[in-house]
């Protein structure tokens, strides 16, 4: 299943989520990535002021990673018959080990 996130606060609730559906405390979560808890929560409350490799730590520890798609090559291969549209950006959880997919043009 993916769960589209467009905006931040999207991407802070699902790693709550994640980390409790996979049974962790923030505690045991900083243990897993090197970090306090303290951090956890900071990482928790604002992800979009984290740096992209410390969510690709703490997905890791969850059981997720990245995946870039590229939006146009998913639609329709007759690029001379249709207008051409700003390319659609989302981040998206899929499965029971999610993975994150960013498509092009999402930054």
């Amino acid at each position: 299943m993916d769960y589209p996130l467009k905006t931040t606060e999207q991407l802070r609730q699902q790693l709550r989520s994640l980390r409790k559906k996979r049974r962790l405390t923030q505690a045991r979560l900083g243990v897993l990535i090197g970090v306090t808890q303290a951090r956890v929560v900071e990482i928790e409350a604002n992800p979009g002021s984290v740096s992209l490799q410390q969510i690709m730590q703490v997905l890791g520890a969850l059981g997720a990673g990245f995946v870039i798609r590229d939006a146009q090559a998913d639609s329709s291969s007759d690029e001379g018959s249709r207008v051409r549209q700003a390319p659609s950006a989302a981040v998206s959880f899929a499965g029971y080990a999610p993975t994150i997919k960013i498509k092009k043009g999402s930054w």
